[in-house]
C-alpha cells in the first residue's frame, strides 16, 4: 500500500476510534440535593456541561433536608449527598463512613447572611430570651440550624431548652410564620429575603454570624467504600463541581445568574436580585469542623472526641482543578 493511502487510513481508523469514544455513554451519579440557594454551583456545572465533560451524568434527587438525604446515601441509593456540615458528623460518628468530598457553602465574614432568624412582623422578638416558650421553625432536628439557633438562643441571654422545635421545609416556612403556625423560624435563602422583602417577616437575628466567622455550613458527602472503589469517578466529579463554583462566583448578579437559580428555586429572577449570597469556596478548613464538633457535644449531640480528619477525602482540604 502507498504511504499516503496508509496515512489516510491510519487517520481514518484513529478518528472512528475517537467518535466512538466520545459516544461512550456517561457514567451516571445519584446526587441528593436542596433547591436552595447554595446548590447553584451544582446546578451550574450540569447546566453548563461539566459534568459532562468529564463523563459523568448526574441525577438528583431533592430533598426537604441533608439530614434526609443521607439514609438513602448510607443504603447505597445515592451515591452523593449535599447536606449539612453536623448531619455528616453525626453519620460519621455512627460508623456509616461518610467523608467530605467538596464544599457546598459556608457563610459570610459578616451579616447580612443567607441564613437568619424571623417572625411576623410586629413581634419585636430581638434575643433568645425573646424566644422562651415560644415555637421555631427548622428544617430539621438536630441539624445544623437546630444547633446554631440553640448556640445562638444560649448566647442572647435565652435557654435553648425552652423552646419547641418544629420540623418545617424552606419553602413552607414563610406561610407558616405569616400565618401564626410558629411564632419564628430558621429560613435560608432565597426563601429569607423574599420573605422579609415582603414585608410579613422581620429579622429576629444572624445566628452564624454571632457564633464564628465563615461557619462551614454544608458539604457534598459519600461513603468510603464508594470512594474507594470509584476514586478517580469522584475526582472527575470534583473537577466538574468545582467549575460550576468558578462560574457561580463569576456571574454573581447577571441575568443568567439570576435565571439558573429561578429555575429550580421556582422564585422570579426579581425576587432573587436581593438575597444574600453565602460563600462558595473550594475547600474546607479542618479546624472551623473541629470547631463545629465541640459545639455538638456542648448540645449533647456528641459524646466523644472523632476524628476529623479521617472525614475529610483528599479533595475537600486540596482543591482538584
Amino acid at each position: 500500500m502507498e504511504p499516503k493511502r496508509l496515512m489516510l487510513l491510519v487517520g481514518a481508523v484513529a478518528l472512528l476510534a475517537h467518535a466512538t469514544a466520545g459516544a461512550q455513554p456517561l457514567t451516571k451519579v445519584r446526587v441528593s440535593i436542596i433547591p436552595i440557594i447554595d446548590t447553584a454551583p451544582l446546578i451550574a456545572a450540569m447546566q453548563k456541561g461539566y459534568f459532562a465533560a468529564e463523563g459523568i451524568e448526574v441525577d438528583t434527587t431533592p430533598t426537604v433536608s441533608g439530614a434526609t438525604g443521607l439514609p438513602a446515601l448510607a443504603a447505597g441509593q445515592i451515591h452523593i449527598a449535599l447536606s449539612n456540615v453536623i448531619s455528616i458528623i453525626l453519620g460519621y460518628d455512627q460508623g456509616l463512613g461518610f467523608q467530605m468530598i467538596a464544599v457546598t457553602s459556608a457563610s459570610s465574614d459578616a451579616p447580612p447572611n443567607s441564613a437568619g432568624i424571623v417572625a411576623r412582623k410586629g413581634a419585636n422578638f430581638k434575643t433568645g430570651k425573646d424566644l422562651e416558650g415560644k415555637r421555631v421553625a427548622v428544617n430539621a432536628r438536630n441539624n445544623i440550624n437546630w444547633l446554631v439557633t440553640r448556640e445562638w438562643v444560649q448566647l442572647t441571654g435565652g435557654n435553648p431548652e425552652r423552646l419547641t422545635f418544629l420540623e418545617v421545609p424552606f419553602p413552607n416556612m414563610g406561610d407558616a410564620v405569616r400565618g401564626n403556625q410558629i411564632d419564628a423560624a430558621f429560613m435560608v435563602d432565597p426563601f429569607l429575603s423574599s420573605g422579609i422583602a415582603s414585608g410579613a417577616t422581620e429579622l429576629v437575628g444572624w445566628p452564624y454570624d454571632t457564633i464564628m466567622k465563615r461557619v462551614p455550613i454544608a458539604q457534598y458527602a459519600a461513603t468510603r467504600s464508594y470512594i474507594q472503589a470509584n476514586p478517580a469517578l469522584i475526582e472527575r466529579w470534583v473537577r466538574a463541581y468545582n467549575k460550576g463554583i468558578d462560574w457561580i462566583n463569576d456571574n454573581k448578579g447577571t441575568d443568567e445568574w439570576l435565571k439558573l437559580i429561578a429555575g429550580y428555586t421556582r422564585l422570579t429572577p426579581d425576587q432573587l436580585k436581593n438575597v444574600s449570597l453565602p460563600l462558595w469556596p473550594k475547600t474546607v478548613d479542618p479546624k472551623a469542623i473541629e470547631k463545629m464538633a465541640a459545639r455538638m457535644r456542648k448540645h449533647g449531640l456528641l459524646e466523644r472526641n472523632i476524628d476529623i480528619k479521617g472525614m475529610l477525602h483528599r479533595p475537600v482540604v486540596e482543591p482538584v482543578n
